[in-house]
């Protein structure tokens, strides 16, 4: 999705309104539920978030010209690669294999061994739509962002097919630009 991203890709700008944002923040938080305790502080109110139109389907949330969260036409509110770095254990996150690890930098999504081949961490709970950041075994940070395509039952079950869909990676356009 921000494979070939740059910020003159963004038309337009408008700050977001109170409800809108407390709508935002809802949604990341009911994915991301260790975020309730602390949302307030990770993104205030004052400044509101700024919305950048990246393309017909895609919107880019900033704060302080800097991109926070981004959300795909009625999919799900995801934090930027850069915003889960600054606060890493807050985020919902599954943990793929070694193997995995060049497939998801060059942009591809997750197939399901990916998520429970030995060295990886799928958690039990976890449903069709959700979203999750994607760390690798044994590395520190995060690699990637997405939404899972099936439920971690049915992904455990299946074992075939794409697993998690991969929105942004490590490396790709919106990760290399700091500011829009």
């Amino acid at each position: 999705m921000f494979k070939r991203f740059e910020s003159s890709q963004c038309s337009t700008s408008t700050p977001v309104k109170a409800s809108v944002q407390r709508k935002i923040i809802s949604q990341l938080v009911e994915s991301n539920p260790m975020l309730e305790d602390c949302i307030d502080e990770i993104i205030p109110k004052k400044p509101p978030l700024t919305a950048y139109k990246v393309t017909a389907f895609l919107t880019l949330y900033c704060l302080n010209n800097e991109p926070v969260l981004f959300e795909e036409r009625d999919g799900p509110v995801l934090p930027t690669l850069r915003f889960c770095h600054k606060y890493p254990s807050l985020f919902t996150t599954v943990t793929v294999d070694a193997g995995a690890i060049p497939f998801i930098l060059g942009g591809a999504n997750i197939m399901c061994p990916g998520l429970i081949n030995p060295g990886s961490v799928l958690p039990p709970d976890l449903e069709e739509g959700q979203a999750v950041v994607v760390m690798a075994d044994g590395k520190e940070h995060a690699l990637a962002v997405g939404h899972l395509k099936m439920s971690a039952a049915d992904i455990r079950e299946k074992n075939k097919g794409i697993g998690c869909v991969v929105a942004h990676f490590l490396g790709d356009g919106l990760f290399a630009c700091e500011e829009i």
